[in-house]
């Protein structure tokens, strides 16, 4: 594990390095989602002007549940996408070979190995936005609640990852990934809005089986109470599924690589 820690270090740094010979870039990273998030914050002040509720959401759990999105959408954009985004073009041009022979996890080594520093401003940016939109709503925080969100949050992050990690593995069969590049950010948007808007059978759907509304949905509902204990307990069983399934589905397009390979 500390060997691990040594290597994920060495590309972070890297990542730091290279992004910061070219300064104007680095400081314009991210501006599209920066200047996306400010434009949806207003779009939903100009909503609640003419009502006070949207299926049980005031305002500021709205604001709180936009921010939440935007906030694992700039970690998974900062940790991982630079890193799976390269798959496809490895598979392709059989520069995964390269991976392959490193004594490394595969997964690993694809996941991380680049990093976009430039969402640390964002990151930042929308910390500030939810914590002047808790105070606003009055939350009782106390360290309990406060470890339980974050556990969940991370445990959103996981599985929005491991969700893109299964679609990237796709590229092992699929040729046009940019399809199934546009169906992760669709369903990112699906999932960053109040489940109580869908159906109760979508709404099942896209927890059990597509858990989109457990990445952005479930860490916002824990702090406003809206969440009971069983599904807390569920999203933890959720998560460590999907990330299995993902593991399992990457294997089986190493094997057919290698075997097309030979």
């Amino acid at each position: 594990m500390k060997r691990y820690f040594k290597i994920l270090q060495v590309y972070f740094l890297g990542s730091v390095m290279n992004q910061m010979e070219y300064k104007a870039n680095f400081f314009l990273g991210g501006l599209f989602e920066l200047v996306w998030m400010v434009m949806y914050v207003i779009f939903i002040n100009v909503i609640y002007f003419h009502t006070d509720s949207i299926n049980g959401f005031d305002k500021y759990q709205m604001l709180l549940l936009i921010f939440q999105g935007g906030l694992i959408d700039a970690f998974f954009t900062m940790f991982f996408v630079p890193g799976l985004s390269r798959l496809p073009e490895m598979v392709n041009t059989g520069g995964l070979d390269f991976i392959l022979l490193k004594p490394l996890n595969q997964r690993f080594n694809i996941s991380f190995n680049d990093f976009d520093i430039s969402q640390v401003k964002n990151i930042l940016i929308i910390i500030i936005g939810m914590i002047y939109v808790i105070l606003k709503m009055h939350i009782d925080l106390n360290v309990f609640n406060i470890v339980l969100y974050i556990l969940l949050s991370v445990n959103g992050f996981l599985i929005i990852y491991s969700i893109m990690f299964s679609l990237m593995s796709l590229s092992f069969w699929v040729i046009r990934m940019d399809i199934v590049m546009r169906i992760g950010s669709e369903l990112i948007t699906i999932g960053n809005k109040p489940m109580s808007i869908y159906p109760k059978v979508i709404q099942k759907i896209l927890i059990y089986c597509i858990p989109v509304l457990v990445c952005f949905n479930f860490p916002v509902m824990y702090l406003i109470d809206f969440l009971s204990l069983r599904m807390v307990i569920s999203a933890f069983v959720i998560s460590a599924i999907v990330f299995v399934v993902s593991g399992l589905i990457f294997k089986r397009g190493i094997r057919r690589y290698v075997s097309a390979s030979s």
